[in-house]
């Protein structure tokens, strides 16, 4: 009776230390992102760290399981572009006149990287579907920008510079994210803007 007991507690513990499943646009954006097996999209940063600004704009392209592929097409490192195929290396290629010299890379190194550090991963519906279903809390709300109303998902985030929550828009016919939002406490300190999403892009892993 006692170990019958210590189990039946073990597994109430590990239940609770789950947390409760995604309920409304959050549970919404999963069911909707798990039939989507590719995409790509127009993004727009705004970054800042410290005294530091970037501002860029990508092309992206993602294939499931593990196939991303981002260009620089505005602001700092115009022309350069990267392309993961899973692991911890991506494959690049700076802008300007030596766009054509390719280069293997951690996917942490400082040139594959962000202001704040963000990744070729991180910059993916896959890792915003992954990070609202391993958050401690989903919160779920609605918010009107230039007379657009959204979906919004709030739930705890951090980065090595002091990041505390990230707060997603959801297209409300799509689903999907239109714009991701970083706070350092009550600070914006990343703004990203997904454009011209194409989730019917059909793309193949000749496409990275």
């Amino acid at each position: 009776m006692i170990r019958r007991s210590a189990a039946l507690l073990g597994g109430a513990l590990a239940i609770a230390l789950l947390g409760a499943a995604p309920t409304g646009p959050a549970a919404v954006f999963l069911e909707t992102w798990a039939k989507v097996p590719s995409y790509t999209a127009d993004m727009k940063v705004h970054e800042t760290k410290g005294s530091e600004v970037q501002d860029r704009t990508y092309r992206y392209a993602y294939l499931k399981p593990h196939f991303a592929r981002i260009d620089i097409t505005g602001g700092p490192g115009r022309g350069g572009g990267a392309v993961w195929k899973g692991g911890e290396t991506i494959t690049g290629h700076r802008g300007g006149f030596v766009s054509f010299v390719k280069l293997t890379k951690s996917i942490h190194d400082p040139e594959a990287v962000d202001l704040r550090g963000g990744t070729i991963v991180e910059a993916s519906f896959q890792t915003i579907a992954d990070d609202i279903r391993s958050a401690a809390a989903v919160t779920n709300g609605e918010e009107t920008i230039l007379g657009t109303a959204y979906d919004t998902v709030s739930i705890p985030w951090k980065d090595q510079y002091g990041a505390t929550r990230v707060v997603i828009f959801l297209s409300k016919t799509s689903h999907l994210p239109a714009r991701r939002v970083t706070f350092a406490g009550d600070t914006i300190v990343r703004t990203e803007d997904f454009l011209n999403v194409n989730a019917s892009a059909n793309l193949t892993e000749s496409d990275f």
